[in-house]
């Protein structure tokens, strides 16, 4: 993944905002518990929740061009350069696959919460391939019941249905 830190802030600084109503991150030494979004680190995990999003949007087997436009504007991609936009083209096209998904997200419970979230912010949750997409990727990221209950209340999102 390419890109610069300063063009992968807007979307990184919505998520953390996010989840941060939801996760209280702590003090420790050396950390004041705060999430910067800053480096190398910081902009592979904003193209990691970008690739998130795209999968929840294409995971009910259609990418409408209508959908791909929404997710292009929620993401600010007018702000990135040419190669960061070309891995976005990539991304669209890719097949769905969960492990590319998850990578790098399920060591880090605040991580996994972000991934969640932002795949959540990309659908709406109308068909059950979404619910199912959610259910799965909340799974591969050991994400609890309890917590994705209430990450979908906090943010007026519909409940997930577990069936």
């Amino acid at each position: 993944m390419t890109g610069t830190a300063h063009q992968s802030q807007p979307v990184f600084a919505h998520i953390v905002k996010r989840v941060r109503h939801i996760v209280a991150t702590e003090a420790t030494e050396g950390h004041n518990g705060t999430l910067t979004p800053h480096g190398p680190a910081a902009t592979d995990h904003c193209l990691r929740l970008i690739r998130a999003m795209m999968a929840a949007a294409k995971c009910d087997g259609a990418l409408t061009g209508s959908e791909r436009e929404r997710l292009l504007d929620h993401i600010g991609s007018a702000e990135f350069d040419p190669d960061v936009m070309d891995w976005i083209e990539r991304e669209f096209r890719a097949p769905l696959d969960i492990e590319t998904v998850v990578e790098g997200c399920c060591e880090s419970r605040l991580r996994a919460i972000e991934l969640y979230l932002a795949s959540l912010e990309a659908i709406d949750l109308a068909h059950p391939e979404e619910h199912a997409w959610l259910r799965r990727l909340a799974g591969r990221l050991g994400l609890e019941r309890a917590l994705i209950d209430t990450i979908h209340a906090k943010h007026a999102a519909p409940p997930l249905t577990w069936g």
